[in-house]
């Protein structure tokens, strides 16, 4: 008898769960509290390790058509000085995959047509889980399902995980992320680089995302509501590439997010038959860009737990297992880039961080740092 996933978001990982899900021979049904497809923000980062999860997926020619695979990552002091360049075209080989940038809409729209927009019901917001021998979904709408497994992949205020676990607490510190969109013919930047500026208050980044349109992602001190006082801030970075960047903005494209992560990791992220995945799981700050991939790293896991163990709550526990150990430093130095102290000490190097990080911290190629 075929067996029946429940997977409760439409984002990245609720999405990717379906189609992982679908391969292995189960029948999976998305349940989205929306009336459509989310496609909120601008662009993503994807990392090989996120993209090596897309092409095993069967996804790796689609995903190649709508990113933009990327060559080079430039740092910046906010006066111009080059503190790196780092060469990455031999990252295939290096990784298995390039760093890259998409529009988070293509890559939503990308997911959904590989999952089979049949398998989506929208307007259904969960109220309700329950749990014996089968899993119970109950629905604001009156709606109820039933499943062998429910994945929760509904995000940081996720209901599936309030549900089995009870409320959690997350970090109140006012950190907020600005993101806006531009087109690259109107700049004069490298279209195969990813860049990130380093100033004394504040950061700011932006990458290229696909078919000429690139976005830029920034913090700084102070600039929590005003998206008029983020332009006016970043256009005094004079010497580097940003004022450029922030005059070729369309002020609309700007969104503001208010950036949060647990105060204590989760001690389990299975209880029975369900079990949480992606923001749900480990809400984490993007000082590494690694939220999505992160994510994508989840599935896989999953996946392969449940194609290792025919008992679902078997799979769980080693899902959780294998995951919460992984992720759980990558939560840790994802917190680094908000701590503008230290900007100005980066500077005086020759290399960006981040990149042995991603090395030892995400690719395991090391034992980080405690």
């Amino acid at each position: 008898m075929q067996k029946r996933a429940l997977i409760c978001g439409a984002g990245i990982s609720g999405l990717s769960a379906g189609i992982c899900l679908k391969r292995l021979g189960w029948h999976v049904t998305v349940f989205e509290k929306d009336s459509e497809l989310r496609t909120a923000g601008a662009g993503l980062n994807l990392w090989p390790n996120g993209v090596r999860v897309l092409k095993s997926l069967g996804l790796g020619a689609p995903y190649a058509e709508i990113s933009c695979s990327l060559e080079r990552y430039r740092t910046y002091s906010s006066t111009g000085e080059v503190v790196a360049i780092e060469d990455l075209r031999d990252w295939p080989e290096r990784y298995g995959a390039y760093l890259s940038g998409v529009y988070r809409r293509d890559l939503s729209r990308m997911l959904l047509d590989a999952l089979g927009s049949e398998r989506i019901r929208f307007g259904h917001q969960l109220s309700e889980v329950e749990q014996d021998d089968q899993v119970v979904c109950r629905f604001t709408n009156g709606q109820v399902a039933e499943g062998d497994l429910l994945v929760g992949a509904d995000g940081i205020g996720s209901i599936v995980r309030s549900a089995v676990f009870g409320q959690q607490s997350f970090t109140a510190a006012g950190l907020v992320r600005w993101r806006g969109l531009f087109d690259l013919c109107d700049v004069d930047v490298d279209p195969l680089s990813e860049a990130e500026v380093w100033g004394e208050d504040g950061h700011f980044g932006y990458l290229p995302i696909g078919h000429g349109k690139a976005y830029w992602f920034a913090a700084a001190d102070g600039i929590t509501h005003d998206p008029k006082a983020v332009v006016a801030h970043f256009a005094a970075w004079k010497g580097s590439p940003v004022p450029g960047l922030v005059a070729a903005t369309d002020e609309a494209t700007i969104i503001r997010s208010d950036l949060h992560d647990f105060v204590e990791p989760l001690s389990h992220w299975s209880k029975g038959r369900v079990t949480i995945a992606g923001d749900a799981a480990h809400p984490m700050l993007p000082g590494m860009a690694q939220g999505a991939n992160q994510a994508l790293e989840d599935i896989a896991a999953l996946g392969t737990a449940l194609a290792a163990h025919d008992d679902v709550e078997q799979a769980l526990r080693t899902y959780e297992q294998t995951r919460m150990p992984q992720v759980a430093p990558v939560v840790r130095y994802s917190r680094s880039l908000f701590d503008f102290d230290d900007n100005h000490e980066l500077t005086k190097s020759d290399r960006n961080p981040l990149f042995d990080r991603y090395d030892r911290i995400v690719e395991r190629r090391g034992v980080p740092n405690q």
